[in-house]
C-alpha cells in the first residue's frame, strides 16, 4: 500500500514539474515598463536578424513610441523597450509569450544578445532556460549605383 501511495505521489510530482509556467503579456509588460528608459536611438524601421548566425528569427519591422516600440519579427509579435544601449524584447503569438531577449548596441549600430525560451531573460529561472543568440542589423534602403565616369548621360524625354 505504501509503495502504491509513493508511486502515485511521485507520478503527480513529475506531472506537475513537467507543466511549467506559461508567460503571458500580463507577466512581461511590467518587465518592459521597468526597463524603459532613455530613447537615445531610433529603432523604427526594418531589421535583419542575421541569418543562421543571428538565430534566423526572420525580418523585423519596428515602430517606436518614446522608449517603447512594437512590431513584427518573423511570425512573432514584438513588444519592446529601449534604455540607452539596450533593447528588451518580448516575442509572442496570441496570448502566449514564447521568448524574451536582452540585446546590447554594438559600435556598428547593430544589436546582439541572448534570448530566453519561456522565461524573462534576466528574471528568476532564466538560468535554466535554453538561451539562443539574436543579432539585429538595420536593413539599409536600396540605392542606385553611381554611374561610371565615362558613361553617357541618360536620354531625356522631350
Amino acid at each position: 500500500m505504501r509503495l502504491l501511495r509513493f508511486l502515485g505521489t511521485a507520478l503527480l510530482a513529475l506531472t506537475l514539474a513537467g507543466c511549467g509556467t506559461t508567460l503571458t503579456k500580463v507577466d512581461t509588460n511590467p518587465w518592459l515598463d521597468a526597463r524603459a528608459g532613455s530613447n537615445d536611438y531610433d529603432v523604427s524601421g526594418r531589421w535583419d536578424t542575421g541569418g543562421s548566425w543571428g538565430g534566423n528569427w526572420g525580418e523585423a519591422h519596428f515602430i517606436q513610441d518614446g522608449a517603447r516600440f512594437y512590431g513584427q519579427m518573423g511570425s512573432y509579435y514584438v513588444d519592446g523597450s529601449l534604455n540607452g544601449n539596450y533593447l528588451y524584447l518580448v516575442l509572442s503569438s496570441g496570448r502566449k509569450v514564447y521568448y524574451t531577449a536582452m540585446l546590447k548596441r554594438e559600435p556598428d549600430g547593430s544589436y546582439a544578445g541572448k534570448v530566453a525560451d519561456g522565461y524573462v531573460v534576466d528574471g528568476p529561472g532564466a538560468d535554466t532556460a535554453g538561451y539562443q543568440v539574436m543579432i539585429l542589423r538595420r536593413v539599409k534602403p536600396a540605392t542606385s549605383p553611381a554611374p561610371r565616369p565615362d558613361a553617357a548621360a541618360p536620354m531625356r524625354a522631350l
